[in-house]
């Protein structure tokens, strides 16, 4: 595998894992901080990353409604919070 290869490689394995990080927040509320970066382009490339996830989630998930035969949404039962005794 050349080096077009390995970039293409290395850009799809980033875009997956920012697909992942946008389905955490969604689902938990929990965000990536970028202010523990210290240049200012880092932190500009790494919020324009997750937002590419962000994205790419919301299309998937375009995608799965779009069609109601394949996709179906299940009720999630919500956990019960447990009250001291």
């Amino acid at each position: 595998m050349g080096l077009v290869g390995a970039l293409v490689h290395a850009s799809f394995d980033v875009v997956l894992i920012a697909v992942c990080l946008a389905g955490i927040r969604r689902a938990t509320g929990l965000t990536l901080q970028t202010s523990y970066l210290s240049s200012k382009s880092h932190q500009r490339i790494l919020g324009t990353v997750v937002g590419v996830g962000e994205r790419l989630f919301d299309v998937a998930v375009a995608f799965m409604c779009a069609y109601p035969s394949v996709f179906r949404r299940e009720q999630v039962p919500r956990p019960r919070s447990e009250s001291p005794d």
